[in-house]
């Protein structure tokens, strides 16, 4: 009955202090926000323990580089292909961060397109997928046109599109 008495007086406390001690430096989140940048550097280091790490540049100059930590293995797998495009990154601060290097922990992410927006009618439309979609077109129909210079040539690329991709074939009927 002595050691049960010893184990709840002393040994629980310290076990629910050192629980919430944790807690409040590695897990209470102080703070959460969103960062748009070029993913710089992106890598798993560490001694004993391998965090994921990276590095974000959201302009040009010291301070305009922010420092980031991942714990989730998906999103780091993800990031990992994205290095050295623009990204936006949703993360959580907490007090301290060990065992990553920094208390900057990466909760999403998604890639950065710049899209801007009109309104027309009542709808938005998306003026990028728009010009894209143009200049594809304009690019097949170009490729098309230097086929006229040769007649059978042209025929017998229509022939083969035409077995192979109807959605190309259609493609042609809309050029000509």
């Amino acid at each position: 009955m002595a050691k049960i008495k010893t184990f709840l007086y002393i040994f629980l406390p310290l076990f629910l202090i050192l629980f919430a001690t944790k807690w409040v430096l590695f897990d209470y989140v102080v703070s959460s926000g969103k960062r748009v940048g070029n993913l710089t550097k992106f890598s798993k280091k560490g001694r004993i323990l391998k965090t994921w790490e990276g590095t974000i540049d959201e302009g040009s100059g010291d301070k305009l580089t922010s420092y980031f930590s991942v714990k989730n293995e998906k999103i780091a797998n993800e990031l990992f292909k994205y290095e050295g495009r623009k990204v936006v990154i949703y993360y959580h601060q907490h007090l301290m961060g060990f065992p990553r290097e920094t208390s900057y922990v990466v909760t999403e992410w998604k890639p950065f397109e710049e899209d801007i927006k009109i309104r027309g009618a009542g709808a938005e439309s998306n003026v990028n997928d728009k010009l894209l979609s143009e200049l594809q077109k304009s690019y097949f129909c170009s490729l098309l046109g230097t086929l006229y210079a040769s007649p059978d040539l042209y025929k017998q690329v229509k022939e083969f599109v035409k077995e192979r991709n109807l959605f190309l074939y259609k493609q042609i009927a809309e050029c000509n």
